[in-house]
């Protein structure tokens, strides 16, 4: 008798700390809204810091996206590389740097498809990046990068990158009107 009143004791207590963690997640929201622009030192390159470091792991916050401060982390795609300064920098203060004539590239109005009905070419690098979803079905992540089918799990199925892969097409001769400039 006892121990069924000790496992229903615990029971209880697990269900109160469940329904408190679970209560905060709710009323969170996600980072401001950041220009993907803005989250890199130039196109190509690793989200830098958006925030001041805490002297803590990255991972505490990044490995399953916690909520902090009202905000959910993003989580890492990578969480087994731990020396995340090697490549994430933080953001710093644009007045640190002086007026010059440096000027973005212009980002295409849609992006570039390997045949006109297919779907579109993968924009980045997909090293370090092999999990789609942890950035395209990520609830951090604005929703115009979000995917509407995250169930189809293998992306680069359908999706190639615009690189070496697009290049065999172009070279081959098969798909010479897709490429057509």
């Amino acid at each position: 008798m006892k121990i069924k009143l000790i496992i229903s004791l615990l029971g209880a207590l697990v269900a109160a700390c469940l329904f408190i963690a679970c209560g905060e997640q709710a009323e969170s929201s996600t980072y401001p809204e950041y220009r993907r622009a803005d989250l890199r030192m130039y196109e190509g390159a690793p989200p830098v810091m958006p925030h001041a470091l805490r002297n803590r792991a990255c991972l505490d916050c990044h490995a399953n996206g916690m909520i902090t401060e009202g905000k959910q982390a993003p989580i890492t795609p990578h969480p087994q590389f731990a020396n995340c300064q090697q490549c994430h920098v933080p953001q710093q203060n644009v007045a640190l740097f002086r007026e010059n004539a440096f000027q973005r590239a212009v980002k295409p109005a849609a992006l570039p498809k390997a045949n006109p009905s297919g779907p579109p070419l993968i924009p980045h690098r997909v090293f370090m990046r092999e999990n789609c979803l942890v950035c395209h079905n990520d609830p951090a992540r604005k929703e115009v990068v979000q995917t509407t089918h995250p169930e189809r799990a293998n992306c680069r199925q359908c999706h190639v990158p615009q690189n070496a892969e697009v290049r065999l097409f172009r070279e081959n001769g098969n798909m010479a009107d897709a490429f057509a400039k």
